[in-house]
């Protein structure tokens, strides 16, 4: 059992091995959940009035959290295909599951972040309502 503090509890090896397994989808729900709330909210807000060159705000932020979910996946399937041989020698599946989970977010991350290419922040919002 590990200690994460002085006074700390056991870490439970199920929650441990769960949340390893879940943490992508959960990066992926998150990268979902934030591009469409901040999307709603600069038009609420009209951000999309304000540029850097010819790019919208809004979509330099749209940009930015795909960056960094795609980034963050990629780490975490290094580190799951870096634990996937240990787990491989003891026989066990779960690194199978964080792989598995870790290529399903990122194709999810990939898929809702490619129509941002084709979004005008400028001039998309009578499109989201």
């Amino acid at each position: 059992m590990k200690m994460s503090g002085p006074d700390a509890k056991p870490v439970d090896g199920f929650v441990a091995t769960a949340l390893h397994g879940v943490l992508p989808l959960i990066v992926w729900a998150a990268h979902f959940f934030l591009s469409y709330a901040s999307a709603e909210v600069a038009c609420a807000l009209h951000l999309q009035r304000f540029t850097l060159g010819n790019v919208a705000a809004p979509s330099i932020w749209l940009w930015v959290i795909s960056a960094a979910a795609i980034a963050t996946l990629l780490v975490l399937i290094v580190v799951a295909v870096r634990h996937g041989r240990a787990d491989a020698e003891s026989g066990s599946t779960q690194a199978i599951v964080r792989i598995g989970a870790a290529i399903l977010a990122l194709v999810g991350v990939l898929w809702s972040a490619v129509p941002i290419a084709f979004v005008d922040g400028a001039s998309d919002c009578g499109a989201i309502r």
